[in-house]
Parts: structure tokens; sequence; C-alpha cells
């Protein structure tokens, strides 16, 4: 009775760990879930775009390092942003003059309150905005190829 009992217990634990098992399909398969996780939680942060206030940075932070690890480029087109996954393509419109820009977020902030992102410099160009320092913008999801550029600059 007690070697049943033993064996039944043993069982059960090995089922138990079974079921916790984790399976992969290997490097490849782990990225593309990354990506859709990215992905998903971009499409809901877009879900919920409204007009925001956008800032841009430059030569300051020009080499210095981003949230991502990378060098920041102020002619590249990159963002900050406090809560969007870092790597993400988002699309910035300006509101005023209706300009679009593709931005990858590689980096944090802005830590000003009233402020929803920081664009790099190229990116603030690219609205007509470096002179005014500050635009009405929306924030919008886009696919991960439209910011190929932003990763080779």
């Amino acid at each position: 009775m007690r070697r049943t009992l033993r064996a039944g217990s043993i069982f059960a634990i090995l089922a138990l760990l079974a079921g916790c098992a984790v399976l992969s399909g290997g490097p490849a398969a782990d990225d593309a879930r990354e990506r859709e996780r990215l992905a998903a939680r971009a499409a809901a942060a877009a879900a919920r775009s409204r007009a925001e206030v956008a800032s841009w940075y430059g030569a300051w932070h020009h080499g210095r390092p981003t949230a991502s690890g990378e060098a920041f480029h102020m002619h590249a087109l990159t963002a900050a942003h406090r809560s969007l996954p870092l790597g993400v393509c988002v699309e910035v419109v300006h509101l005023r003059n209706g300009r679009r820009v593709f931005v990858r977020v590689n980096d944090r902030g802005p830590y000003i309150p009233g402020r929803a992102i920081d664009l790099s410099y190229g990116a603030a160009r690219e609205l007509n905005m470096v002179e005014d320092g500050l635009a009405r913008v929306r924030i919008l999801q886009a696919r991960p190829d439209l910011c190929e550029e932003s990763r080779q600059s």
C-alpha cells in the first residue's frame, strides 16, 4: 500500500512538473513571439491615441547611451516614450501642419509633465517643429518595416 502511494505521489509530481514545462520553438520562434507581443502593446497604445504634446532633443544628448543601450543619434528618426516598448515603430502626426514621420522608440522620457514623446532632432525637422520646440501630435501604431531607416542611421 505504501509503495503504491509513493509511486502515485511521484507520478503526480512528475505530471505537475511536465505541465509547467515551456516548449520553445527555438530562438527564431522566441523572437517572433517577442515581436508579436511588442506589436500588440503598440496596438493597444495606438488604440488609446489622442492629441498629445511632443518635444525634441538633440545635440546635448548626441552620442550618449539611450535606454535601449544604443548611442543617441540626433539625426536619426527615433523617439523617447515613457511606456511604449523599446524598438516599436510609431507614426507621429503633427496636428497643425499635417506632416508625418515614422520613428523607432529607443529611449525613455520625456520627464516633463504634459509631454508624451521626445523626438530626435531629425524627426522634429521632418515635422517642421524645431523652431517651436513643442507640437500637438497624434501617435499611431506603425509597421516595423516603416522604421528601418532609423535602425540604419
